[in-house]
């Protein structure tokens, strides 16, 4: 039996949720739905794509993940994309351009007269391509290929020898900020050299490997389990004591 996951930003206060899922149960059969997330913030396909993307990995090969986030920009449009051996069921709102940096090639969208009569959740649709994916029916059975579909651009940091200028792109539950310089990216512009990583209200010269590495209430800058470099506090919330936003706030490392 199909793996359904769902990352969205329904919540858990309203029926939104419980609507999507009891469609799926009802349609498929389908009761082995684990929530990735339904904290996303509202219509933040940024956050979302972020999530996806650092999750679907640790699941099975054919499980189908649904991203329901900021479905009123979907342009009335629901896409299957296949990834990796995964399937993720989606708006035309720019999220896999974002999830996967560019669209991806196998890209489908979903026929019109499976969206017949359907609301804006999509509930109703989502659960039908559920069914005919469980049922292990392509894409190519009740979808076309498509290449006209909303694209972003990730922030990219500004690299040279010595130096290396990125950006928060995530901050987790715990106020944790999560930039988009690499460890790849750290080894080849900043290597061995002794150097400083700048942020709003404080700086370091160390990269350590986890949390507890200084005292709490202090800076930490270490590689998560993603490779990308990540700002924290010990016991403490970064976001707050640094004053860290995400697409905003700067982080800069330089050489000595």
């Amino acid at each position: 039996m199909a793996l359904v996951t769902i990352t969205s930003d329904l919540g858990t206060r309203d029926y939104y949720l419980a609507a999507l899922k009891g469609a799926i149960i009802t349609h498929s059969e389908i009761t082995n739905i684990i929530d990735i997330t339904n904290e996303v913030k509202a219509f933040d396909i940024r956050e979302a794509a972020f999530t996806i993307r650092h999750a679907y990995t640790y699941f099975p090969k054919g499980t189908i993940h649904i991203v329901h986030v900021n479905s009123t920009e979907g342009r009335g449009k629901l896409l299957v994309a296949v990834v990796d051996g995964h399937y993720f069921i989606t708006f035309d709102n720019g999220l896999l351009s974002l999830a996967f940096e560019k669209t991806p090639h196998q890209t489908y969208q979903v026929n019109e007269e499976l969206l017949e009569d359907n609301s804006l959740l999509f509930e109703e649709a989502i659960a039908k391509v559920i069914e005919l994916l469980s049922k292990e029916y392509t894409p190519n059975d009740f979808a076309h290929l498509t290449t006209e579909t909303i694209n972003y651009r990730l922030l990219q940091p500004v690299n040279k020898p010595g130096n290396i200028r990125g950006t928060v792109i995530y901050i987790d539950h715990f106020g944790n900020a999560v930039t988009n310089i690499t460890r790849s990216m750290f080894q080849e512009f900043i290597g061995d050299r002794s150097m400083q990583i700048l942020t709003n209200a404080a700086n370091t010269d160390v990269i350590s490997r986890t949390y507890s590495d200084v005292e709490e209430g202090e800076m930490v800058c270490f590689f998560n389990a993603s490779n990308l470099l990540e700002i924290a506090i010990n016991k403490g919330k970064a976001e707050n004591l640094l004053g860290l936003k995400t697409d905003v706030s700067s982080v800069l490392i330089i050489t000595d």
